[in-house]
């Protein structure tokens, strides 16, 4: 049987996902906040600390997920929809490393590729818009716009990345919650 948009909200209630998502909005604004600190008023580039930072960032959302998204073992396994999105995110995830990779392989001495990001997730947003609510495509639009005002103004990139996700993160949180 397949789940709902509907059905899926509703397990996302019961399972706090919305809590979760307005957290994971709060903890990225920090930690990308920190990036623009260091970039913007520091003038540091130290590839090392920002690895850190985002490493640090990914522990954190696992930690919030595990903590209020826990799963009882009275709850049935998660719906395919549920696996489809999990797969879309985590492609997400590995692909922007890639991004973050190949930036630092290539030498570059800040971020060059980091509006590429917010074109990945525009289009994990897509897939989301298509597979679950059209209302997903506000957060798309917000990411395709957030990536071209990276490139405009790429000095502040880190800020538009952090203020970009916290919107949508949250509306997303509020809107389950």
């Amino acid at each position: 049987m397949e789940t709902t948009s509907a059905e899926l909200a509703q397990i996302a209630r019961k399972r706090g996902w919305g809590l979760a998502l307005i957290l994971v909005g709060w903890l990225h604004l920090a930690c990308f906040l920190t990036c623009y600190y260091l970039e913007f008023a520091l003038k540091y580039h130290e590839p090392a600390t920002y690895a850190s930072i985002w490493i640090g960032e990914v522990l954190g959302m696992l930690l919030i997920y595990r903590t209020i998204c826990s799963v009882s073992p009275a709850d049935p396994v998660p719906t395919p929809l549920e696996l489809v999105i999990r797969r879309i995110w985590i492609a997400y995830f590995v692909l922007a490393f890639n991004l973050a990779s190949l930036n630092t392989l290539r030498g570059h001495v800040v971020f060059e590729l980091f509006p590429a990001i917010a074109t990945l997730a525009s289009f994990a947003f897509i897939m989301m818009t298509l597979l679950v609510s059209p209302r997903f495509f506000l957060a798309v639009l917000t990411m395709f716009f957030s990536g071209l005002l990276m490139a405009a103004f790429f000095e502040h990139a880190f800020l538009i990345f952090a203020t970009a996700w916290w919107l949508v993160l949250n509306a997303i949180g509020y809107s389950l919650s």
